[in-house]
Protein backbone atom coordinates (compact mmCIF):
# COMPACT_ATOMS: atom_id res chain seq x y z
CA UNK A 1 0.00 0.00 0.00
CA UNK A 2 1.23 3.63 -0.93
CA UNK A 3 1.76 6.16 1.65
CA UNK A 4 -1.38 7.96 -0.39
CA UNK A 5 -3.37 4.96 0.08
CA UNK A 6 -2.59 5.18 3.93
CA UNK A 7 -3.44 8.71 4.03
CA UNK A 8 -6.56 8.39 2.16
CA UNK A 9 -7.63 5.75 4.44
CA UNK A 10 -7.06 7.65 7.69
CA UNK A 11 -9.21 10.62 6.21
CA UNK A 12 -12.02 8.19 5.29
CA UNK A 13 -11.67 6.47 8.51
CA UNK A 14 -11.86 10.00 10.71
CA UNK A 15 -15.05 11.19 8.37
CA UNK A 16 -16.53 7.89 9.51
CA UNK A 17 -15.75 8.35 12.58
CA UNK A 18 -16.78 12.59 12.80
CA UNK A 19 -20.05 11.31 10.80
CA UNK A 20 -20.69 8.88 13.50
CA UNK A 21 -20.40 10.93 16.25
CA UNK A 22 -22.51 13.68 14.62
CA UNK A 23 -25.46 10.85 14.34
CA UNK A 24 -24.84 10.27 18.26
CA UNK A 25 -25.22 13.83 18.88
CA UNK A 26 -28.86 14.29 17.30
CA UNK A 27 -29.93 10.85 18.26
CA UNK A 28 -28.83 11.66 22.32
CA UNK A 29 -29.99 15.61 21.84
CA UNK A 30 -27.24 16.28 22.52
CA UNK A 31 -26.86 18.80 19.71
CA UNK A 32 -29.46 20.12 17.12
CA UNK A 33 -29.60 19.44 14.00
CA UNK A 34 -27.37 22.72 12.84
CA UNK A 35 -25.34 21.42 16.02
CA UNK A 36 -24.48 17.99 14.30
CA UNK A 37 -23.82 19.37 10.84
CA UNK A 38 -21.37 21.97 12.40
CA UNK A 39 -19.73 19.54 14.67
CA UNK A 40 -19.25 17.41 11.13
CA UNK A 41 -18.04 20.11 9.03
CA UNK A 42 -15.60 21.69 12.12
CA UNK A 43 -14.45 17.61 12.76
CA UNK A 44 -13.85 16.74 8.78
CA UNK A 45 -11.55 20.03 8.76
CA UNK A 46 -9.34 18.92 11.52
CA UNK A 47 -9.77 14.83 10.02
CA UNK A 48 -8.40 16.95 7.15
CA UNK A 49 -5.13 18.10 8.57
CA UNK A 50 -4.62 16.20 11.24
CA UNK A 51 -5.60 12.26 10.61
CA UNK A 52 -8.24 10.45 12.14
CA UNK A 53 -6.61 9.85 15.04
CA UNK A 54 -7.52 13.63 15.87
CA UNK A 55 -11.34 12.18 16.45
CA UNK A 56 -9.89 10.81 20.03
CA UNK A 57 -9.52 14.08 22.01
CA UNK A 58 -12.62 15.54 19.59
CA UNK A 59 -15.19 12.51 20.68
CA UNK A 60 -13.43 12.82 24.17
CA UNK A 61 -14.49 16.48 24.51
CA UNK A 62 -18.01 16.35 23.04
CA UNK A 63 -19.21 13.10 24.19
CA UNK A 64 -17.83 13.47 27.60
CA UNK A 65 -19.23 17.26 27.66
CA UNK A 66 -22.70 16.01 26.98
CA UNK A 67 -22.26 13.54 29.70
CA UNK A 68 -21.10 15.92 31.96
CA UNK A 69 -24.25 18.02 31.23
CA UNK A 70 -26.74 15.33 31.98
CA UNK A 71 -25.20 14.77 35.53
CA UNK A 72 -27.18 15.93 38.28
CA UNK A 73 -28.82 18.31 36.23
CA UNK A 74 -31.79 18.81 38.40
CA UNK A 75 -29.42 19.20 41.27
CA UNK A 76 -27.71 22.31 39.06
CA UNK A 77 -31.42 23.65 37.49
CA UNK A 78 -32.14 23.91 41.83
CA UNK A 79 -29.15 25.88 42.07
CA UNK A 80 -29.80 28.06 38.72
CA UNK A 81 -26.27 26.90 37.74
CA UNK A 82 -27.56 24.70 34.54
CA UNK A 83 -26.70 25.54 30.66
CA UNK A 84 -29.64 26.93 29.02
CA UNK A 85 -31.98 25.03 26.61
CA UNK A 86 -31.52 21.81 29.37
CA UNK A 87 -27.61 21.39 27.51
CA UNK A 88 -28.49 20.85 24.43
CA UNK A 89 -26.10 22.60 21.69
CA UNK A 90 -26.39 24.59 18.76
CA UNK A 91 -24.17 25.80 16.12
CA UNK A 92 -23.11 29.00 18.24
CA UNK A 93 -21.82 26.15 20.77
CA UNK A 94 -20.16 24.65 17.85
CA UNK A 95 -18.43 27.56 16.24
CA UNK A 96 -17.29 28.71 19.68
CA UNK A 97 -15.50 25.92 20.96
CA UNK A 98 -14.67 23.70 17.47
CA UNK A 99 -13.98 26.76 15.61
CA UNK A 100 -11.06 27.76 15.81
CA UNK A 101 -8.84 23.66 15.75
CA UNK A 102 -11.06 23.50 12.80
CA UNK A 103 -9.09 26.51 11.28
CA UNK A 104 -5.83 24.62 12.37
CA UNK A 105 -7.01 21.46 11.27
CA UNK A 106 -7.09 23.38 7.45
CA UNK A 107 -3.63 25.31 8.25
CA UNK A 108 -2.14 22.00 9.38
CA UNK A 109 -3.53 20.30 5.62
CA UNK A 110 -2.17 23.11 3.72
CA UNK A 111 1.19 23.32 6.11
CA UNK A 112 1.95 19.78 6.68
CA UNK A 113 5.46 21.25 7.69
CA UNK A 114 3.93 23.23 10.63
CA UNK A 115 2.34 20.10 11.46
CA UNK A 116 3.95 19.90 14.77
CA UNK A 117 3.06 23.03 16.63
CA UNK A 118 -0.38 22.84 14.54
CA UNK A 119 -0.75 20.20 16.25
CA UNK A 120 -0.37 21.29 19.73
CA UNK A 121 -2.33 24.47 19.25
CA UNK A 122 -5.28 22.12 18.45
CA UNK A 123 -5.00 19.61 21.18
CA UNK A 124 -4.69 22.72 24.09
CA UNK A 125 -7.83 24.72 22.67
CA UNK A 126 -9.62 21.24 22.69
CA UNK A 127 -8.16 20.96 26.43
CA UNK A 128 -9.24 24.50 27.10
CA UNK A 129 -12.63 23.72 25.73
CA UNK A 130 -12.93 20.63 28.16
CA UNK A 131 -11.78 22.04 30.90
CA UNK A 132 -13.86 25.18 30.55
CA UNK A 133 -17.47 22.57 30.25
CA UNK A 134 -16.18 20.35 33.46
CA UNK A 135 -15.42 23.32 35.54
CA UNK A 136 -18.69 24.79 34.59
CA UNK A 137 -21.06 21.44 35.24
CA UNK A 138 -18.95 19.46 37.76
CA UNK A 139 -18.46 22.68 39.98
CA UNK A 140 -21.91 23.32 41.04
CA UNK A 141 -21.71 19.29 42.04
CA UNK A 142 -19.00 19.54 44.31
CA UNK A 143 -20.53 21.95 46.62
CA UNK A 144 -18.35 24.46 48.55
CA UNK A 145 -17.51 27.96 48.37
CA UNK A 146 -16.84 29.64 45.37
CA UNK A 147 -14.24 32.71 44.80
CA UNK A 148 -15.08 35.48 42.00
CA UNK A 149 -12.29 37.90 40.64
CA UNK A 150 -13.95 41.35 39.74
CA UNK A 151 -12.88 45.17 40.14
CA UNK A 152 -13.55 45.03 44.04
CA UNK A 153 -11.41 42.20 44.12
CA UNK A 154 -11.46 38.74 44.90
CA UNK A 155 -14.63 37.96 46.36
CA UNK A 156 -17.57 35.04 47.32
CA UNK A 157 -19.72 34.12 44.56
CA UNK A 158 -22.95 31.92 43.63
CA UNK A 159 -22.09 28.88 41.98
CA UNK A 160 -22.86 29.17 38.16
CA UNK A 161 -21.74 33.07 38.17
CA UNK A 162 -19.58 34.47 35.47
CA UNK A 163 -15.74 34.06 36.55
CA UNK A 164 -16.61 31.95 39.37
CA UNK A 165 -14.42 29.24 40.70
CA UNK A 166 -14.58 26.45 43.17
CA UNK A 167 -12.29 23.51 44.19
CA UNK A 168 -14.35 20.66 42.61
CA UNK A 169 -14.58 22.73 38.99
CA UNK A 170 -11.38 23.40 39.42
CA UNK A 171 -9.87 19.78 39.86
CA UNK A 172 -12.82 19.03 37.30
CA UNK A 173 -10.91 21.05 34.98
CA UNK A 174 -7.47 19.92 35.07
CA UNK A 175 -8.63 16.29 35.11
CA UNK A 176 -10.11 17.10 31.60
CA UNK A 177 -7.41 19.08 29.91
CA UNK A 178 -5.05 16.14 30.79
CA UNK A 179 -7.40 13.37 29.51
CA UNK A 180 -7.56 15.39 26.63
CA UNK A 181 -4.03 15.22 26.36
CA UNK A 182 -3.94 11.59 27.31
CA UNK A 183 -6.10 10.88 24.03
CA UNK A 184 -3.97 13.03 21.83
CA UNK A 185 -1.21 10.69 22.88
CA UNK A 186 -2.93 7.63 22.84
CA UNK A 187 -3.65 8.50 19.07
CA UNK A 188 -0.34 9.44 18.12
CA UNK A 189 -0.79 12.92 17.77
CA UNK A 190 1.56 14.55 20.25
CA UNK A 191 4.51 12.76 22.18
CA UNK A 192 4.26 12.96 26.63
CA UNK A 193 5.95 16.30 27.21
CA UNK A 194 3.67 18.16 23.85
CA UNK A 195 0.24 16.64 25.67
CA UNK A 196 1.59 17.67 28.93
CA UNK A 197 2.25 21.39 27.58
CA UNK A 198 -1.49 21.42 25.97
CA UNK A 199 -2.85 20.19 29.12
CA UNK A 200 -1.13 23.41 31.34
CA UNK A 201 -2.04 25.56 28.93
CA UNK A 202 -5.78 24.45 28.55
CA UNK A 203 -6.12 24.75 32.13
CA UNK A 204 -4.09 28.20 31.94
CA UNK A 205 -6.63 29.22 29.50
CA UNK A 206 -9.38 28.27 31.16
CA UNK A 207 -8.65 30.18 34.67
CA UNK A 208 -7.75 33.06 32.42
CA UNK A 209 -11.31 32.86 31.42
CA UNK A 210 -12.65 33.15 34.90
CA UNK A 211 -10.21 35.81 35.96
CA UNK A 212 -11.27 38.55 32.94
CA UNK A 213 -15.24 37.30 33.19
CA UNK A 214 -15.72 39.12 36.35
CA UNK A 215 -14.88 42.55 34.67
CA UNK A 216 -16.50 44.76 32.46
CA UNK A 217 -14.81 43.59 29.29
CA UNK A 218 -15.15 39.80 29.80
CA UNK A 219 -19.00 40.61 30.83
CA UNK A 220 -19.08 42.65 27.42
CA UNK A 221 -17.56 39.40 25.67
CA UNK A 222 -20.79 37.38 26.56
CA UNK A 223 -20.92 33.72 27.12
CA UNK A 224 -20.11 32.90 23.42
CA UNK A 225 -17.33 35.57 23.25
CA UNK A 226 -15.41 33.62 26.97
CA UNK A 227 -15.93 30.66 24.79
CA UNK A 228 -13.66 31.65 21.84
CA UNK A 229 -10.95 33.31 24.59
CA UNK A 230 -10.66 29.87 25.90
CA UNK A 231 -9.57 28.33 22.72
CA UNK A 232 -7.98 31.27 21.64
CA UNK A 233 -5.60 31.66 24.71
CA UNK A 234 -5.56 27.83 24.93
CA UNK A 235 -3.71 27.77 21.35
CA UNK A 236 -1.91 30.81 20.86
CA UNK A 237 -0.08 29.95 24.69
CA UNK A 238 0.55 26.58 23.22
CA UNK A 239 1.56 27.94 20.25
CA UNK A 240 4.64 29.90 21.60
CA UNK A 241 5.64 26.85 23.69
CA UNK A 242 5.79 24.83 20.51
CA UNK A 243 8.48 26.96 18.56
CA UNK A 244 10.30 28.16 22.39
CA UNK A 245 10.31 23.57 22.51
CA UNK A 246 10.93 22.70 18.83
CA UNK A 247 7.79 21.61 17.64
CA UNK A 248 4.67 19.43 18.64
CA UNK A 249 5.36 15.79 17.62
Amino acid sequence: MSAGDGAGGSLLLGLAIALAGALIVLASGQGTRGAALGGFATAAAMVLGFGAGVMAPIALFVLGGGILTRIGRERKERARAAEPHRGRRGVANVVAKLGLPAALGLAAAARPDAMGPLSLATVAALAGAFGDTAATEVGPLGGGGVLRLGPGGLTTAAHGAPGGVSLAGLLAAALAAASIAGAAVAAGMLEVPFAAIAAGCGLAATLAESAVAGFPPGAALGHFGRNVFVSSCSALLAWGAGFAWGGGR
